[in-house]
């Protein structure tokens, strides 16, 4: 039994219900036995809707499923501006299962596209070039002008979004010395902040 859900009406618990098990069968469609494979999820999905259902209408699971009874499926009849509507309880026998006609995977997505940014840390610094001086010489350490100790201040999404994006630069070890220490050349001072 969903809590949460007790101030909906039956009509809205069946369409969240539905929206949840709809999309996540959705998702593994393209998979060999989907069906079979989420048989005891279907059961699950239904045993909890009737009891959400049973809760909301104060009588048991097994009054509900015969308040939702529609021949072989189970649903609830609203009248939407004067006309009647059927909200009936989505199972798997509705979800159309398709071969997957591209058989190729895309080898750049937009989400691989974002996580190999030109700013992605491992990267620059797997480069093995100071951006200071360019020397090739390591080890090589990632610089951070601002300390991210100051920001922990902050909320926590926001705090790991800024250290996500939050200014750095790969520096040589005598660098990163030179200019923790107040000794960088001005020249590359500019490039450091």
């Amino acid at each position: 039994m969903r809590p949460q859900l007790m101030e909906s009406s039956v009509a809205e618990i069946i369409v969240a219900y539905n929206s949840e098990f709809r999309g996540f069968a959705s998702y593994y469609a393209i998979a060999d036995g989907v069906k079979a494979s989420l048989d005891k999820l279907e059961l699950v999905v239904l045993r909890s809707l009737l009891a959400t259902v049973a809760c909301r209408r104060g009588s048991t699971r097994r009054q509900a499923e015969d308040y939702l009874k529609m021949g072989t499926d189970h649903g609830v009849t609203t009248v939407v501006r004067g006309a009647s509507r059927v909200h009936k309880v989505w199972k798997l026998k509705h979800l159309v299962v398709k071969a997957w006609d591209n058989p190729i995977v895309d080898t750049i997505t937009v989400g691989s596209r974002i996580a190999q940014s030109p700013n992605d840390l491992v990267t620059r610094l797997n480069a093995e070039e100071c951006e200071a001086c360019g020397g090739t010489a390591g080890p090589f350490e990632m610089h951070h002008p601002h300390r991210l100790k100051d920001k922990r201040r902050d909320q926590l999404t926001p705090w790991v979004r800024s250290a996500r994006r939050r200014r750095t630069i790969v520096l040589c070890r005598k660098c990163h010395v030179a200019h923790h220490g107040g000794r960088m050349p001005s020249g590359m001072e500019s490039r450091v902040h």
